[in-house]
């Protein structure tokens, strides 16, 4: 078992896969956590809405998952490349548009849960079934350990990093706070980027 474990550790795919995994997190754990102050700041809605914009993105999240097993085995006939990239372009388009291009409350919860649906579904294929697939049966524990360990340590580096982008580039003018979003959403989209086309780039 000590041997499985330390050919895990050696493995370079489970490594790009673990990273991978992290900007995944990265992106879903900005949303979750930066979601509602972005929409007050920069959309202008009140806290109850950007609340309840944000909500739809934990409930489509868990869609994402259910589907992930679904499409990579019967409709992509267990292919993990296909979705890994049609989740991640989906993904990351659907956060530009909620972070560059703006709408109203319902277009702000149709991108909000397109892009937790299709990271449901890029998390599930990235660190589970292609995590899974690239070790022996006996180390898909550690396997998945290495891949859980570095996701939320990338949650909470992210949130320090999304925090200090926010609040260097926020001045304040006659009494208020005026936010400037733009370096920290360039961050969270190009995590997004790196996400998917790091696996995929990698895989054989």
């Amino acid at each position: 078992t000590r041997d499985l474990q330390k050919m895990v550790f050696r493995h370079p795919g489970i490594w790009i896969i673990a990273l991978s995994s992290a900007f995944i997190y990265i992106t879903k754990y900005a949303i979750a956590g930066w979601g509602v102050l972005f929409l007050q700041k920069s959309r202008g809605f009140d806290l109850a809405e950007a609340s309840q914009i944000i909500a739809f993105s934990a409930v489509f999240g868990i869609l994402g998952t259910v589907l992930a097993g679904w499409l990579s085995d019967k409709v992509f006939k267990g292919d993990r490349v296909k979705p890994a990239v049609l989740s991640g372009i989906i993904s990351t388009s659907s956060l530009i548009l909620f972070l560059f291009v703006g709408g109203g409350f319902v277009l702000n919860i149709f991108y909000v849960s397109l892009f937790s649906l299709a990271v449901g579904v890029l998390y599930c294929i990235v660190a589970g079934l292609m995590a899974v697939d690239i070790v022996p049966r006996k180390a898909t524990g550690a396997a998945l350990g290495v891949v859980g360990i570095s996701s939320y340590m990338a949650a909470g580096l992210q949130d320090i990093t999304s925090g200090l982008l926010i609040q260097y580039n926020t001045v304040h003018v006659d009494g208020a706070d005026i936010y400037d979003f733009g370096p920290v959403s360039w961050f969270w989209v190009v995590a997004s980027v790196i996400s998917f086309l790091l696996p995929v780039l990698n895989w054989k």
